[in-house]
């Protein structure tokens, strides 16, 4: 008895008539597997054809586009409409693996030689060496409560580290920091930190960044020897933990004065440990500074 729901050639061709070639590219049609790659992964049906994937990868791999969102909206562009869950799926199929992104600050054209130069200048220098040193910059932490519409109220803090421990620090309350806000702030609280660590300013190097009050002819004068790094300075990392510790607060400070006591408290709670773990960073810094040109690193 013939099989009923199985047709096979030769009798499909008494029924119907259909000649060879029909009856073969129906039956390649039917039976030709599908690469996964070309399947729909999730949302309405799509098709991602080979030559688009091959576009995508370019597209990746020379930074054109940098995660599944972006090829989500490319996708989205030439009409084929996935869920970001199926870009994922079908990134991965591609052979890309998800990374978490490095933050890098942007450094300019002009800026980018100065830091080479300074990192090659410097390169040599052992930790015991860069123990040495002082380094100071200012940060405006934005934390008060405001009462209009705004960001609030702030204060600038100047402060510095050694490889004994952080610095004196002062507060300003109102305005910036000019030439002479910033050399009287070098005669009180820089002389006063190398007073009390017992720190020989003939032999100590203190480092600053380019801000406009640390190159004018009334700072310098100040200075026996150049004391400015282009955007190289540790105490950085020193300011992100300061500002962490403030966020931990349940409330934010109603007035200046109280931003300013957080503030004072938190900076002294900062310990030796704190401040040689990113002066202690500065030979690596410099290595990846000249691996980079003078560029971003993830310093």
């Amino acid at each position: 008895m013939e099989n009923v729901g199985f047709i096979t050639r030769r009798t499909s061709e008494n029924a119907i008539h259909l000649s060879d070639y029909l009856l073969s590219l129906a039956t390649r049609r039917s039976f030709c597997p599908v690469s996964s790659a070309t399947l729909p992964a999730g949302g309405r049906s799509s098709f991602v054809s080979v030559s688009t994937q091959q576009y995508i990868a370019r597209k990746l791999r020379n930074g054109r586009q940098d995660d599944p969102k972006a090829v989500q909206e490319y996708l989205r562009s030439i009409e084929i409409d996935m869920s970001l869950s199926g870009v994922r799926k079908l990134l991965k199929r591609m052979g890309f693996k998800p990374r978490r992104k490095i933050k890098t600050n942007f450094i300019s054209k002009k800026n980018k030689p100065l830091r080479l130069a300074w990192a090659k200048k410097h390169q040599h220098l052992t930790v015991d060496q860069w123990r040495q040193w002082m380094f100071s910059d200012e940060t405006r932490p934005y934390q008060t409560e405001p009462h209009v519409k705004g960001d609030g109220g702030s204060v600038l803090f100047w402060g510095c580290i050694t490889a004994n421990d952080p610095g004196y620090g002062t507060t300003v309350m109102d305005g910036s920091v000019d030439s002479t806000v910033y050399v009287d702030i070098l005669q009180t609280s820089l002389l006063d930190t190398l007073e009390y660590y017992d720190m020989n300013c003939n032999v100590i190097r203190f480092q600053q960044d380019n801000a406009t009050p640390h190159t004018s002819g009334i700072t310098q004068d100040w200075f026996s020897a150049n004391a400015q790094s282009p955007d190289l300075n540790p105490i950085e990392y020193v300011w992100y933990q300061l500002k962490r510790r403030l966020n931990t607060y349940p409330t934010r400070p109603t007035t200046k004065e109280e931003l300013e006591a957080r503030i004072t408290s938190e900076w002294y709670k900062l310990t030796k440990n704190d401040c040689l773990k990113y002066i202690d960073s500065m030979p690596a810094c410099i290595k990846a500074v000249i691996r980079s040109g003078g560029g971003p690193t993830r310093f």
